[in-house]
């Protein structure tokens, strides 16, 4: 798409959805577009960092522009950086066991994200989650909050694949679903995920409720922006209702 789309009107959002096409699959990413994590994040680095003997410095929106490419890049920017390879794999798997005690202590559905999604699933929609978390963590979120039969494929991060914007893990879900890339959209808040469309070929819409301003997904080529779940189903006329 030439130019970002911004929703913020009736006439942009026919302008969206002109563009937007039928999507078959709607590929969603977890952390700061479905459920907001950020507290349980931020305190799990938090907790390190004093296990390390160093007083955490750094705010919510510290940690907001830290997350996105993966629980370990997490950590390591956590620790400004200075942790060795060694240092940072044995930080990581501690992080792991921390945040995994902690992770619906604050965590929650974004309002109206249930709805949106369930009205998607009720369309006859393919639901997919593509995610930087790690893959057990990602699942165990996902059908806690969403149900075990809501969405037709979650994936979070594995040691043996490439992660996100590498397009390499939301292929392989599209060719198991028999679906072609142009047949899908992705919904995300940060560039990663924007990026990670493009690399795909589908239609990439960045969302400002997450962890990242407008400015990044604008910077990133967002095709759509959007500020409200429900212009999901505006833009892909999907009564609301149909839940």
């Amino acid at each position: 798409m030439e130019k970002t789309i911004i929703v913020h009107d009736e006439s942009s959002l026919m302008e969206a959805s002109t563009a937007a096409g039928s999507p078959e699959c709607f590929i969603f990413d977890l952390d700061g577009t479905l459920v907001n994590t950020i507290q349980d994040l931020g305190l799990a680095c938090d907790y390190l960092l004093k296990e390390h003997g160093i007083k955490p410095k750094w705010s919510m929106d510290d940690y907001k522009a830290f997350v996105g490419n993966g629980a370990k890049l997490l950590v390591q920017r956590a620790f400004e950086n200075k942790l060795s390879t060694e240092e940072l794999e044995s930080a990581y798997a501690r992080f792991k066991v921390v945040y995994d005690k902690i992770k619906f202590d604050h965590a929650h559905v974004y309002p109206e994200m249930a709805e949106v999604v369930r009205a998607l699933k009720n369309a006859g929609k393919k639901l997919v989650v593509c995610t930087n978390k790690p893959d057990l963590s990602a699942k165990g979120m996902v059908f806690e909050l969403f149900g075990r039969n809501v969405f037709d494929v979650v994936q979070g991060a594995l040691d043996s694949k490439p992660k996100k914007p590498d397009p390499q893990v939301p292929a392989e879900i599209l060719k198991e679903l028999y679906i072609q890339a142009e047949n899908a959209v992705w919904i995300g808040d940060s560039n990663v995920d924007i990026e990670s469309a493009h690399n795909l070929g589908c239609l990439g819409i960045g969302v400002t409720w997450g962890f990242r301003p407008a400015q990044n997904l604008l910077s990133a080529g967002a095709d759509i922006i959007i500020n409200n779940p429900e212009d999901i189903l505006k833009i892909f006329k999907i009564d609301i209702d149909n839940i």
